[in-house]
């Protein structure tokens, strides 16, 4: 019989790591969970968007726009909805002025936009010059805050069927359009 190493210690998870996040979040160190929703998307059953994005900017409630200084542009940003639990997160703080933000204003590159939908179709996106999210109940920035965000998107899930739709494929016939040639002459 052949005798094995137990080594009890591997799946002992490290001290003090699960209350961490509870003590981080209870000493002031808390990010901002953002909602992002966007109308257009929620009423065409987007699911997932790939945005060609040259520039941010975060709107307030005056309507004064914001400029993200710190973002870099010409990225092609994976946009995924909440029920994958995928989100962004700036890397750095806004460094917005003190005040209430209703808007996240994405400004596209002409084409490399791409539309999901719940069915997995793909959907090229042009004629759109930016995006607009709204920021569900808002962003509150107080004086001498730089705050990061963590950036999530209000997409319709995908569809149960789209899950199988590569499988039934495979036992679609290729069909070949054959005219009827009966009365086709006036």
């Amino acid at each position: 019989m052949k005798q094995r190493k137990v080594y009890p210690t591997i799946w002992q998870s490290i001290p003090y790591s699960l209350d961490m996040m509870d003590y981080w979040y209870t000493n002031g160190h808390s990010i901002p969970d953002l909602t992002l929703v966007n109308d257009m998307a929620l009423n065409r059953g987007v699911s997932e968007m790939i945005l060609n994005v040259s520039k941010i900017s975060v709107m307030d409630d005056n309507g004064k726009e914001h400029f993200m200084t710190n973002f870099n542009g010409n990225k092609a940003l994976n946009l995924k909805g909440l029920h994958t639990g995928l989100y962004l997160k700036t890397k750095e703080g806004l460094n917005l002025q003190p005040g209430k933000y209703k808007t996240f204003r994405f400004y596209l590159n002409g084409n490399g936009n791409y539309f999901f939908n719940k069915d997995k179709n793909m959907e090229a996106v042009h004629g759109f010059p930016y995006m607009d999210f709204n920021i569900q109940n808002g962003l509150v920035i107080q004086a001498g805050e730089s705050k990061k965000v963590i950036l999530r998107f209000d997409f319709e899930p995908f569809s149960l069927a789209s899950y199988f739709k590569p499988f039934l494929n495979i036992f679609k016939r290729s069909r070949t359009t054959t005219h009827k040639w009966a009365n086709s002459m006036n």
